[in-house]
Parts: C-alpha cells; structure tokens; sequence
C-alpha cells in the first residue's frame, strides 16, 4: 500500500487549528513512507497537506479540473500534477491512483468524496481502507447521522466495518498499517429477501 488519498478544506477562512492539524498529519504521513494523492490546489488544507509531506520528503500527486487550473489554483511544487475535465473525472482518478482514503474535516466536496468511496467499497469496486479522521469531534453530526441510518435499516449493521472512524493521527497510521480486506465479507451480495422487510 503506497498511496493513499486525502478528501480535505480547500478553505483559507478556517481556525488555524485546522490547518495545524493538516500539517500534523501530513508530518506522519512523510515519515510513515506514503505518497499523497489529493485535489492538487494551492489553497487551504489541501495546501498545507501537500506542502508539509513535500518537506517530509513524500511525493505529492494532485488531480484538478481544467476550470480549476484556469484559475490559478493548481499546485506549483507538486510532484506530478494531472488535469482532468471536470469534478466527476477528478474522483475518479484520485480513487484509480490511491491504495487507501482518508477524510479529514471539510466542507460539502470532502462528504462528497468520503460517501463515494464508501459506496464504492460497499459495492467491492474498491477494497482498500477507509479512514474518517475525527478531529475535534469534526464529523460526529456525520457519523450519528450514519446510525441513523443503521437503526432504521437503511443500511445493514455489518456495513460499518467498511469504514473506520479514527480519533487521531496515530490511529490512521496503525489501522492502515495493519490493514487486511475482509474476504468473508461479501459486501456486494444482495439478499433478495432485504427488499421485502
């Protein structure tokens, strides 16, 4: 497992806590011997994250739409960078290239791109682990949202170990390290009879 993708803020209007936080991160993620794959914009988290594994010594990879990199946003110390089309063609090569996924506090873009690769697992297209990192409590709406879900039988209660909720940088690290798929769990098979309940 080399590369591993990070859905964060593109923001600069975050508390700084934040963006010191993306670069506690991305310390562990250079020393940890990874490479970041990631939206490949010169602003907020995203900036922060790339910069701070580039001076670890990783290698940065960064996907950003056309209309993006028009605008000036695409980051210039990159280590490749690869213009795509649009937003949909950017998901999917940052999931083409990366090994792993990990979601760190963001806006409506980062949902978007932690739900993708959730679906996507529990449908088997990928395998490779899912980490919400849960800092300062960030993605709790999310997760009791996601209970929700569960308790009222939108989704099955072994569906939960597709994903895994981290409470520190640490935690990430470990998990992914010590990462295996779950053969015995046929994720995609559908039970004709759940429609029915």
């Amino acid at each position: 497992m080399n590369n591993i993708a990070v859905f964060c803020s593109s923001s600069n209007a975050l508390d700084n806590r934040f963006y010191n936080f993306a670069e506690v991160f991305a310390r562990q993620l250079a020393i940890e011997g990874y490479n970041l794959v990631y939206g490949g914009a010169n602003v907020g988290m995203m900036k922060r994250i790339a910069d701070t594994v580039r001076e670890g010594g990783g290698k940065v990879m960064g996907v950003i739409p056309e209309e993006f990199a028009r605008r000036g946003l695409t980051e210039q110390n990159a280590d490749e960078i690869i213009i795509v089309a649009d937003m949909h063609q950017r998901k999917k090569k940052i999931i083409e290239l990366s090994d792993a996924f990990v979601a760190l506090p963001g806006g409506f873009g980062t949902l978007d791109e932690l739900l993708e690769v959730i679906v996507l697992k529990q449908l088997s297209f990928i395998s490779g682990p899912v980490v919400v990192l849960n800092f300062d409590g960030f993605f709790d709406p999310v997760l009791e949202q996601f209970e929700v879900i569960f308790s009222n039988n939108f989704a099955k209660p072994h569906l939960k170990d597709i994903y895994y909720v981290a409470s520190c940088v640490d935690d990430v690290f470990d998990y992914i390290r010590t990462y295996e798929p779950s053969l015995d769990k046929e994720w995609h098979k559908v039970n004709k009879e759940d429609f029915k309940k």
